[in-house]
């Protein structure tokens, strides 16, 4: 299976470290607009200069099977509408589009041209998920009522190793231009999990949404809450922020006990889930790269004719659903 590399950076690099261990995968094409990334990036996955490629447009003359796109976020719109006109099937880093906007201007190119289009939410095809949801299906905690995720670190700059300026410069996280701010780069993982639990349980739609941000010097959210309420009693609520060590640990709220995740996003290896019932059970798998499984499962769509994503990766009815909640948390005005 043939993958051309859309982007040199930090996110692109993970990726393909996971993708050389992939069965029958094979990175064919690269494409950087920054000609020292693309020379890093050719040497270190052995990829022949006639390959290689500065800018995104020329590579679609290559033959392969499906790209990956690591861009920073500004830049997605554009790139699927370019790669979706051109028949292209695309893997795509979080959040796929920076709005339900965005989304809805390819929508109709994506399935016009009958591409596979998957957004690389990496841990929904973790097997971590598919323990967590297994054991919410098995009832092993009751009737579910609550989902809690808080996912955050510090990036302010410190001073004299005490004290830490605001968040004032900028960066991919920081600068509006590029798509940034806690919501954006961290909050999409809450919200997709979260919806997953509640179609899991036919817990209906979304009646209400409750939340709070704090926009930093920058004009991007760097403290974010929100209170998401579906019907039939079930309710989740997500922090993310630039500003405070939260870690990424998440609970599953039941009648019979709780589900605890250490890392909902970025499990290790060797990751563990713990029941809390009237006594505490431990679950504890091994498992491969964390990219490994997204790329594995995308392949397999394309070996087998899957249209969309199977089992918990995102469908585009879904996709939409997430960007429109997060479209409302980003709206910066109280609801």
């Amino acid at each position: 299976m043939k993958w051309s590399i859309i982007g040199c950076g930090n996110i692109s690099n993970k990726f393909c470290d996971d993708l050389l261990h992939v069965k029958n995968a094979k990175i064919s094409a690269i494409a950087s607009n920054n000609i020292k990334r693309l020379k890093i990036f050719g040497d270190k996955y052995k990829i022949h200069e006639k390959s290689m490629f500065q800018g995104y447009e020329e590579i679609l003359d290559t033959e392969f099977d499906i790209a990956y796109i690591g861009l920073i976020n500004s830049l997605h719109k554009n790139i699927v509408k370019t790669f979706a006109t051109k028949g292209k099937n695309i893997l795509i880093e979080k959040p796929c589009f920076l709005s339900l906007k965005d989304f809805n201007e390819c929508e109709e190119l994506i399935k016009k041209n009958k591409i596979l289009f998957v957004e690389s939410m990496m841990n929904l095809h973790h097997p971590q998920s598919n323990l967590i949801f297994n054991l919410i299906k098995n009832e092993e905690i009751g009737d579910i009522f609550g989902f809690e995720h808080n996912f955050g670190f510090d990036i302010r700059q410190k001073i004299l190793l005490i004290f830490k300026k605001k968040i004032d410069f900028l960066n991919r996280l920081t600068d509006p231009l590029l798509g940034g701010g806690a919501i954006n780069d961290l909050g999409c993982y809450g919200v997709a999990f979260s919806n997953k639990i509640s179609k899991l349980l036919n817990k209906g739609p979304v009646s209400s949404l409750k939340k709070k941000n704090i926009i930093g010097p920058t004009g991007v959210d760097i403290n974010s809450t929100i209170e998401i309420n579906y019907s039939n009693n079930f309710k989740s609520t997500i922090k993310v922020c630039f500003d405070e060590k939260l870690g990424c640990s998440a609970r599953i709220l039941g009648s019979k006990g709780e589900i605890f995740i250490p890392n909902l996003v970025t499990p290790e290896r060797k990751f563990k889930i713990i029941l809390k019932k009237s006594s505490l059970k431990e679950y504890q798998e091994e498992s491969k790269g964390l990219y490994s499984y997204v790329a594995s499962d995308v392949q397999r769509y394309l070996e087998k004719k899957i249209q969309e994503p199977d089992n918990y990766g995102l469908k585009l009815k879904e996709i939409k659903q997430n960007l429109k909640i997060l479209d409302e948390w980003k709206s910066y005005e109280d609801i």
